[in-house]
């Protein structure tokens, strides 16, 4: 009995070590630096650095850090550099397919700090969108990130930001830029501008997107609707879209839940490249033909799925390397939404014809794969197919479930699930709790099984 009494003791004074140092390696980023700087000749591109003041808070020496980094094909990355305490050192090649591993020539110490950074030119890739007069750095894979010291032992941990941190974006001083954070001034810098943008923990992923607009702002239905364009907007053309994106924004905040008073304002921003832009928080890029004097309805349902985009996909977002339908699609069933705005019945009825006329128009994908099988890797005919089956699915949730209650399910997954992914079994048991009924059966004939039911096709 005394011997394990002293075995308990043991294990307790151990826990209790454990939380006064932890096993493992780690390090806590004390200070960290993102700088963003548009270069206009002679070839447009984006010179990135990031900065990081590291201190080892672990239970053993770091011999190296790992950083993530934009892949090279995708970003047109070149000109990488990785400094440790000022000075050069050599790449290293990490465990991360895109990763880069900065050496310690002499290991770091408990407790001891040190300073590194990472540069790269990016420019010419699909993952980043530039012309000479604009750009956009989009939310994500652009900016690099330190990651935990896995490979130097188990328990490790690290990489997680401090609480606020700055992002500099240098572009020329005719430029405007709109930016992830909070401005908190700029300064001039020769013949470029400065800008400041404060990060915070649990943001989201760094962006920005700026060029030589001309701006217009118009009050509509509470909200303000800014525009950047690359031409001064007619007025008349202003004013259309500025209801038009007012009012599908009206549904958005119906639907999804109502944005902070920050959020309330809008932006319309052209996109910077022929290849089509991403959605940014706060903001849609649509490309020049939504501002044309006549808006053909593709082009419209196209800007109300960025808008869509905005509001849905930077607080949560699908599963995309394991399940990106049927949530992947959220957006473009909330456009359908907008489209049908106070139409009622038949204008639903309207729409759901017209999206199974477009699935039906497809290019047939060379196998049948239901929807939970489809992954980012499988062919752009097996993809579109699942987004168009995924889109239709919503409206046959509608139909079981009634629409406040998936909707009311679904801004219960936006607060719950803010800042992480959601999947279609999160789906079903907040839209099962909202209405107390089975959507099993549902969602398997949905789901599991390729193609539009039957049942569904016989009802619209």
């Amino acid at each position: 009995m005394r011997a394990l009494a002293k075995l308990v003791i043991a294990a307790a004074a151990l826990a209790g070590a454990g939380c006064a140092a932890p096993f493992g390696p780690g390090f806590t980023i004390e200070r960290q630096r993102l700088e963003a700087a548009v270069i206009r000749t002679p070839q447009p591109h984006v010179n990135v650095r990031a900065s990081w003041r590291v201190k080892n808070t672990g239970d053993r020496p770091l011999r190296w850090l790992d950083v993530e980094i934009p892949d090279a094909e995708t970003h047109g990355l070149s000109a990488l550099r990785v400094e440790s305490e000022g000075t050069e050192v050599a790449p290293g090649h990490a465990k991360y397919r895109e990763a880069v591993r900065i050496s310690f020539e002499k290991p770091l110490g408990t407790k001891d700090r040190r300073e590194v950074a990472v540069s790269y030119s990016l420019g010419g890739g699909a993952g980043v969108r530039m012309e000479d007069g604009s750009f956009e750095l989009p939310p994500g894979g652009w900016a690099p990130a330190l990651v935990p010291p896995e490979g130097q032992g188990s328990f490790s941990r690290g990489s997680e930001p401090p609480k606020k941190w700055d992002m500099i974006v240098r572009a020329p001083a005719n430029f405007r830029v709109y930016a992830s954070g909070r401005e908190h001034g700029h300064s001039n810098e020769g013949q470029d501008v400065e800008f400041r943008f404060q990060q915070r923990r649990g943001g989201v992923p760094p962006f920005a997107v700026g060029g030589e607009y001309q701006e217009t702002r118009l009050p509509e239905s509470g909200r303000e609707v800014i525009f950047w364009t690359r031409q001064a907007m007619p007025q008349e053309v202003a004013q259309r879209l500025a209801a038009m994106a007012a009012g599908s924004a009206a549904v958005y905040d119906a639907a999804f839940g109502l944005r902070s008073a920050q959020e309330r304002d809008l932006r319309v921003i052209e996109c910077p490249a022929s290849e089509g832009c991403w959605a940014v928080p706060g903001g849609a890029l649509p490309g020049p033909e939504l501002f044309a004097p006549a808006v053909p309805s593709t082009v419209a349902r196209d800007f109300n799925r960025q808008l869509a985009r905005s509001w849905l996909f930077f607080g949560v977002h699908p599963e995309w390397g394991e399940e990106p339908y049927p949530m992947g699609a959220l957006a473009d069933y909330a456009a359908d939404l907008a489209a049908a705005g106070a139409g009622g019945d038949a204008a639903r009825q309207r729409i759901i014809r017209e999206r199974m006329e477009e699935l039906d128009r497809l290019e047939l994908p060379e196998r049948a794969v239901a929807v939970l099988n489809v992954r980012m890797t499988d062919s752009p005919a097996v993809r579109r197919y699942a987004e168009f089956q995924s889109e239709l699915f919503f409206f046959a949730l509608e139909d079981a479930a009634g629409s406040g209650n998936l909707q009311r399910g679904i801004q219960h997954l936006l607060r719950t699930y803010a800042g992480g992914v959601w999947r279609a079994a999160d789906l079903r048991s907040a839209v099962e709790q909202e209405c107390g009924n089975d959507l099993g059966p549902l969602f398997r004939i949905w789901l599991t099984e390729a193609g539009i039911p039957a049942e569904f096709r016989g009802r619209y």
